[in-house]
C-alpha cells in the first residue's frame, strides 16, 4: 500500500481518485459491447443452447455467494486500489474465456471469473471514492451526485455502444467481445492510476486476525441478519418479496433475447433495441423516488405486477404467433416494461429494507437478503434449464411468467396489513429492531 503522510499529497490523491473513479465508473458499471449479442454469440458462433445457457448463468449467482467472505478477507489483506486490479484483470480472463469458449463447462468458469470480480468491484467501487472524497458537511450530497453523473454516464455509453454492437457482430462476431475486452483492459490500467486512501478511524484493524475467525465473525454476522428478519414481519415480507423478483432478473436476461431470436429479429437490430431498453432504463431508474410517492405502499405491487403480467405478455405473444407487426409491437412492450421496472425497483427495496436500520444492522440484513436472492435465483435459473430442455423459450417464458405472477400475488396479499403501514402503526418488534 502506498503511504500518504502529507495532508498536501492526501488531499492530491483524493482529486486524482475522483476524476479517474468517474470515469472509470462510468467504462466498468457493467459489460460494454458483451450483453447485447452475448445470446447470439453463445449459440450461433458458439454452439451453446438456451438450456446450457441458462445452466450457465444459474452459476453465477451462486459463485456470487461463495465469493462473499473470500473477496472480504481478500481486500482487507491487500486494500482496495490492489483488489480493484484483481476483479478487473478476473473480467478480462473471463472475458477471454468467452472468446475461446469451446464447452458449456469453459463457460461456467468464465460466469466464476465475472462473480468473482464483480463482487470486489461491488465491495469496492463506491467505497473507495467515497474515501477519496473530502470530509466536508456536503460529503454524502457530493457522493450522491457523482454517483448519478457515473450512472448517467454508463447508461449513455451503454446505449451507444449497444447501438454499434449488432452491426459490428453482422461484419464479424468476435468484433464486440474484442471491444468489450479493451474496455476491461481499460478500467484496469485506470485502477493502477488509482491511489489507496488511509482510512481516518480509531479502530484498529487487525490484519493477522486468523482466517477462522474472521470467517467466524462473517459467518455470525449473516446468521444475525437472519435473526433480525425473523423477528420483524415487515422484513420477512420484504426478503420473500425480494427473493421471487430477484430471481426471475437471471432467466430472464437469456429468455428475452431468445425470444426476439426465435421471432427473426435480425442481429443488427438486437443492438438498436437494446440501445432504446438502456435509454428506458437510465430514465425509469432516476424516477424511483417518484414511483414510490406516487404508489406509497403500493410500490412494491405496481412493480412486481408489471414485471410478471410482462412476462406472461412476453412469453404468450410468441406463443400465439400474431401478425408479425403486431407480434413485436407486443414483445417490445412487455421488454420496455421489464426494463422500466428493473431499475427504480433496484433503489427501492434498498430503501425499504433500510428503514428503520442503524449501519450494522443494515449491512447485516443485506447480507441475509443477498444470500437468499442469489439462493433461489440459482434454483430458479437451474430449473428454468431444465424445462428448456424439454419445452421452447416461448412456453417456458409464459410458465416462468404465470408462477412467478401467482407467488407474487400470494406475497402481496400476505403483505398488505405488514408492509407499507405508517411508522405508529407497526408493532415494536418491526421497527425496533436488536
Amino acid at each position: 500500500m502506498e503511504e500518504i503522510n502529507d495532508n498536501t499529497n492526501l488531499l492530491k490523491h483524493k482529486k486524482t481518485n475522483q476524476r479517474i473513479m468517474i470515469i472509470y465508473k462510468m467504462l466498468s458499471y457493467d459489460l460494454l459491447f458483451y450483453y447485447t449479442i452475448s445470446y447470439l454469440f453463445l449459440t450461433n458462433v458458439k454452439g451453446l443452447s438456451t438450456a446450457q445457457i441458462v445452466l450457465c448463468d444459474s452459476f453465477y449467482p451462486l459463485f456470487k455467494i461463495i465469493f462473499q467472505f473470500p473477496c472480504t478477507i481478500l481486500i482487507q489483506k491487500i486494500g482496495k486500489k490492489k483488489s480493484l486490479i484483481l476483479a478487473n484483470s478476473s473480467l478480462a480472463i473471463a472475458t477471454l474465456l468467452i472468446i475461446g469458449l469451446t464447452n458449456m463447462y469453459i463457460c461456467i468458469l468464465a460466469n466464476a471469473f465475472w462473480a468473482f470480480g464483480f463482487v470486489i468491484k461491488l465491495m469496492v467501487d463506491s467505497n473507495l471514492f467515497y474515501d477519496s472524497l473530502e470530509n466536508t458537511d456536503y460529503k454524502r450530497e457530493k457522493f450522491t451526485k457523482c454517483e448519478g453523473i457515473s450512472l448517467s454516464g454508463y447508461y449513455f455509453i451503454d446505449a451507444i455502444t449497444a447501438l454499434l454492437t449488432g452491426f459490428l457482430y453482422i461484419i464479424n462476431p468476435f468484433f464486440p467481445l474484442f471491444l468489450s475486452l479493451t474496455i476491461n483492459l481499460l478500467c484496469l490500467f485506470l485502477c493502477t492510476k488509482l491511489y489507496e486512501i488511509p482510512i481516518e478511524t480509531n479502530v484498529k484493524i487487525n490484519n493477522s486476525t486468523k482466517i477462522s475467525k474472521q470467517l467466524k465473525t462473517y459467518i455470525n454476522g449473516t446468521v444475525e441478519g437472519f435473526k433480525i428478519i425473523l423477528k420483524s414481519t415487515r422484513l420477512k415480507c420484504l426478503i420473500l418479496f425480494a427473493g421471487i423478483f430477484s430471481s426471475l432478473l437471471n432467466p430472464m436476461i437469456t429468455l428475452r433475447k431468445s425470444l426476439l431470436y426465435d421471432t427473426n429479429v435480425p442481429a443488427e437490430y438486437f443492438g438498436v433495441i437494446f440501445s432504446l431498453m438502456g435509454i428506458i432504463a437510465s430514465y425509469s431508474s432516476s424516477r424511483a423516488l417518484a414511483i414510490h410517492k406516487k404508489h406509497k405502499n403500493k410500490s412494491l405491487t405496481f412493480l412486481g405486477l408489471s414485471f410478471t403480467l410482462s412476462i406472461i405478455l412476453s412469453g404468450s405473444t410468441v406463443l400465439l404467433n400474431y401478425p408479425k407487426f403486431f407480434m413485436y409491437f407486443l414483445l417490445l412492450l412487455s421488454i420496455a416494461i421489464q426494463y422500466s421496472v428493473i431499475g427504480p425497483y433496484d433503489t427501492l427495496i434498498k430503501q425499504y429494507l433500510s428503514s428503520f436500520c442503524s449501519s450494522d444492522m443494515r449491512l447485516k440484513i443485506f447480507s441475509a437478503n443477498t444470500f437468499v436472492t442469489s439462493c433461489v435465483s440459482t434454483i430458479v435459473s437451474f430449473l428454468c434449464s431444465l424445462f428448456l430442455i424439454h419445452y421452447s423459450n416461448a412456453t417456458v417464458t409464459l410458465m416462468l411468467g404465470i408462477i412467478s405472477f401467482i407467488l407474487i400475488v400470494i406475497t402481496l396479499n400476505y403483505m398488505s396489513t405488514r408492509v407499507g403501514l405508517k411508522p405508529e402503526q407497526y408493532t415494536n418488534k418491526d421497527i425496533n429492531l436488536k
